[in-house]
């Protein structure tokens, strides 16, 4: 495979590499030409970006990804604020870039804007109660803002952390600022666990990300498979004129795509976006082909990954890459532009011929070169990318995505709000709902090639995959063994089988905290779908027989039966009762009678009498 492109803006390291980690007992002249961020050009030169003083500071070359919109990036400095607080605000998110915070991971470019983005409302906001300095900010200040932000704003964790992020760095950053607060201002506690942080993993708990309902995922995936279909079909018959069909195809085909793409990869949205031309690759391993697609994992760092795919999406990926090419043919003449303009300046020109500033030049130069390979593109109509022009050509942001989706969703009739996030956790969830037997098998055979294959071998075929992908499977597993378990504790519902007996017996055990119980149990027992039950074996020990043989499932051991199956054992009783009637001679005979009493057995348990009507 060909090596991607750089993803990121070439940043000024030796210029921000000479400046101050902390602008504390700077004199203000000097303090206000500290600098933020800086970039370079192909000959090596570097160029100031932003500077402490500034109302504005661009923090573009800060992102490694493509998929944010270029307003996202930048940081505007209300004028409204007094100063001291501003002041005290920026001295401390400078610190944080430059140094770090003690066991915290460095800022990216999307946590460091983000937190001074979502900050500029609380600094607005101790303004309006009368305070002019973090001097005088004291915790009730906090505390009632933060019932606000809960009660009347409802807010979730996540949010309401990154709105108050700001204030914990001014308090983590105390000495480097010019008036600190003088007591901390989560009193006893810390701004994490105010906002529901899990303590054994340091991080926020916010709400589980929905599945989306098996039936939209049918209605989504046919009415895109469709289009992919439709697509292909016109630019085949266009005699290779791409131009001509791309205009009226092009943005539904890349929003059908997208939806593919995440939905039976796994993939995130950023790496979803960052798939490029050919950036995908077959191989052969004991008979059995496998697809690969590249990307570039930036949230944990990995780089480039690969993802399994299944070969309608190879296909589909195919379709794509020949509608984007008039787009990446426009962004390749936009290069060339922006390279002329650059080459007709001179080292101390801020600006290039036509007036525009050197440094968003050498940005957009950065940007482009970076998305002139990616296939999941979109027309700015924000700015142009020639003379005259009135558009240019960007990545898909991540919000768009998600406005796209619920085009897609409506075009296809469905009734859901779709996001991008779904997408990999409702993959996550196929895959183990699928490996536990709640869902049709075929989905793992059409995915994974084989529908007994192992995580752990799948993850050993290719050290290029996402780690994180496979945490997210072994949670939804546990997540689903803990849902079917939870079913059984309930005191009034009925169950059959000899591990089904014995729990209906352990309900009266008291237990302080079932839930937390269950869960824990779920990551160590063994549970597999039989189609008639539940089976607990850990060595599987009647080998299997359980499987074609139901009824050696009424008195195991390891099976529980539950209200999920009733409608199996009515049909298994009925065939057994129809066997019955057959003289075959006294040994067949034998045989069914011994197979009514325990599907009788079993539907008796249930609350099911033989003739099918509920007790």
């Amino acid at each position: 495979m060909v090596k991607l492109p750089p993803q990121v803006t070439r940043r000024a390291f030796e210029l921000l590499a000479a400046q101050p980690l902390s602008v504390s007992g700077l004199p203000p002249e000097k303090r206000d030409q500290a600098v933020v961020t800086a970039v370079s050009d192909d000959a090596g030169h570097e160029h100031v970006v932003s500077r402490f003083g500034d109302a504005v500071w661009d923090m573009r070359s800060m992102y490694k990804t493509l998929n944010t919109v270029a307003s996202e990036k930048i940081i505007v400095w209300p004028q409204d604020i007094p100063s001291c607080l501003l002041l005290d605000a920026k001295a401390a998110l400078y610190t944080w870039l430059r140094r770090g915070r003690q066991g915290w991971a460095r800022p990216s470019g999307a946590t460091f804007t983000g937190c001074a983005r979502a900050g500029i409302r609380t600094l607005r906001y101790l303004s309006s109660q009368g305070l002019s300095s973090f001097e005088e900010l004291k915790p009730i200040h906090l505390a009632d803002h933060i019932d606000h932000l809960w009660t009347v704003g409802k807010l979730e964790s996540h949010s309401i952390f990154l709105r108050l992020q700001i204030v914990d760095l001014v308090w983590a950053f105390r000495d480097d600022v010019e008036r600190p607060m003088r007591l901390s201002p989560w009193g006893n506690t810390s701004l994490l666990q105010l906002c529901g942080a899990n303590k054994s993993r340091n991080a926020i708990v916010s709400g589980k990300t929905p599945v989306i309902p098996p039936s939209v995922q049918a209605l989504l995936f046919n009415y895109a498979e469709t289009i992919v279909r439709a697509a292909d079909a016109e630019m085949r018959t266009s005699n290779g004129d791409v131009a001509a069909t791309w205009k009226r195809r092009f943005t539904q085909l890349r929003d059908a795509v997208l939806y593919l793409l995440q939905i039976s990869t796994g993939m995130r949205n950023s790496e979803a976006t960052g798939v490029r031309r050919d950036g995908w690759r077959s191989e052969v391993r004991k008979g059995i082909t496998y697809h690969w697609v590249e990307t570039v994992e930036h949230k944990t760092g990995k780089g480039i990954v690969e993802f399994l795919a299944p070969p309608e999406l190879i296909a589909a990926l195919a379709v794509l890459q020949r509608a984007a090419e008039p787009l990446q043919e426009r962004l390749r003449r936009e290069i060339e532009w922006l390279e002329t303009m650059l080459a007709e300046t001179s080292l101390g020109d801020r600006e290039v011929p036509n007036g525009t500033s050197k440094n968003g030049v050498l940005q957009r130069l950065a940007e482009a070169r970076a998305s002139r390979d990616k296939l999941f593109l979109r027309l700015d109509g924000k700015f142009g990318d020639a003379p005259g022009s009135h558009s240019r050509v960007g990545v898909l942001s991540q919000r768009s995505c998600v406005g796209q989706l619920n085009v897609l969703a409506k075009a296809a009739g469905v009734d859901w709000k779709m996001a991008n996030h779904q997408c990999r956790r409702t993959f996550a969830w196929n895959v183990a709902n699928s490996r536990l037997g709640r869902r049709s098998l075929i989905f793992l055979k059409w995915q994974f090639k084989h529908s007994t294959i192992s995580m752990t071998q799948l993850y050993a075929a290719n050290p290029l995959q996402d780690e994180s992908l496979y945490d997210e499977f072994f949670d939804e597993v546990v997540t689903a063994k803990t849902e079917i378990m939870s079913s059984w504790f309930d005191d009034e519902a009925p169950l059959a089988g000899g591990a089904g007996r014995r729990i209906m017996q352990s309900r009266a055990i008291p237990i302080a905290d079932r839930e937390n119980l269950l869960r824990h149990t779920a990551e160590h027992v063994n549970i597999r779908a039989t189609g008639h039950g539940w089976c607990l074996a850990e060595q599987r020990g009647c080998v299997g027989e359980g499987l074609y043989e139901a009824s050696r499932c009424a008195d195991c051991g390891s099976a529980v039966i539950d209200q999920s199956h009733r409608e199996t054992w009515r049909s298994i009783h009925l065939q057994n009762l129809e066997l019955a009637k057959i003289d075959c001679g006294p040994a067949v005979a034998q045989r069914a009678n011994r197979e009514i009493a325990r599907s009788s057995k079993v539907l008796q348990e249930l609350g099911v009498t033989e003739a099918g009507t509920d007790e």
